[in-house]
């Protein structure tokens, strides 16, 4: 019953986490399209907006470990190892880069805002850990996927939609190399490939949560029919 109670929260953690984060990456999206990074990062609403994604993204890092706990054998360890890789990737891109945008590109867009143009190079360390993370939710991305893709577990469509992605994420970075574009629709596509990775880790713990309310209500109905009889 614990357990239950368990697999119910994370469930519904990565769901509202998902909801949340991608509520967060349409409207930064719509917030810095065309605009100056040292304008935006000064705005009342920019704090806010990236508190959400911290948010949402603790959350989504709260549920994964439990994500495929009740299907852990169909999953296999591909699966598992996914899932790890997932969430350490997503440490960096969903809750590292929200927080660093709350505590720091704010105070250097007004003490050294030159360091946040957007024709400024980034340090090699933060290069080196983005692409690190890049290749890391990659890699997580395809093997999380193998298992669907194989009909070990369903919906098969997560195991199409977890590689594209990726895919997409990789050439949003591409497509926008320097931070946020200028057209909304190029910032919007951009921005895509963790939006598509929200959508599957969503379904999945919308599913976990569904299925556990549905093992409950079929308890409570048995235990109705018992006591009727």
């Amino acid at each position: 019953m614990i357990l239950t109670k368990f697999y119910r929260v994370s469930g519904l953690s990565i769901l509202i986490g998902a909801i949340a984060f991608m509520v967060h990456i349409v409207l930064r999206s719509l917030m810095t399209a065309g605009v100056e990074q040292t304008i935006f990062a000064q705005q009342g609403l920019w704090i806010p907006l990236n508190l959400l994604g911290a948010l949402g993204a603790v959350l989504v890092i709260f549920g994964l470990p439990l994500l495929t706990a009740r299907d852990r054998r169909s999953i296999g360890w591909l699966g598992w190892s996914g899932i790890g890789l997932i969430t350490v990737a997503w440490m960096f891109f969903g809750l590292f880069l929200s927080l660093y945008s709350i505590l720091v590109v704010p105070w250097l867009a007004d003490q050294a805002p030159a360091l946040v143009d957007a024709s400024a190079s980034l340090p090699a360390t933060m290069l080196i850990a983005y692409i690190t993370a890049l290749v890391i939710e990659f890699i997580g991305c395809v093997l999380l996927a193998i298992p669907f893709i194989r009909g070990r577990t369903q919906p098969r469509w997560i195991g199409y939609l977890l590689p594209l992605a990726a895919i997409w994420t990789v050439a949003g970075t591409l497509l926008a190399p320097s931070g946020p574009a200028a057209n909304l629709a190029i910032n919007l596509l951009s921005n895509l490939g963790p939006v598509l990775l929200m959508v599957a880790l969503g379904y999945l713990g919308l599913q976990l949560w569904s299925v556990d309310a549905a093992v409950r209500e079929a308890r409570t109905g048995k235990s109705f029919v018992k006591s009727a009889g």
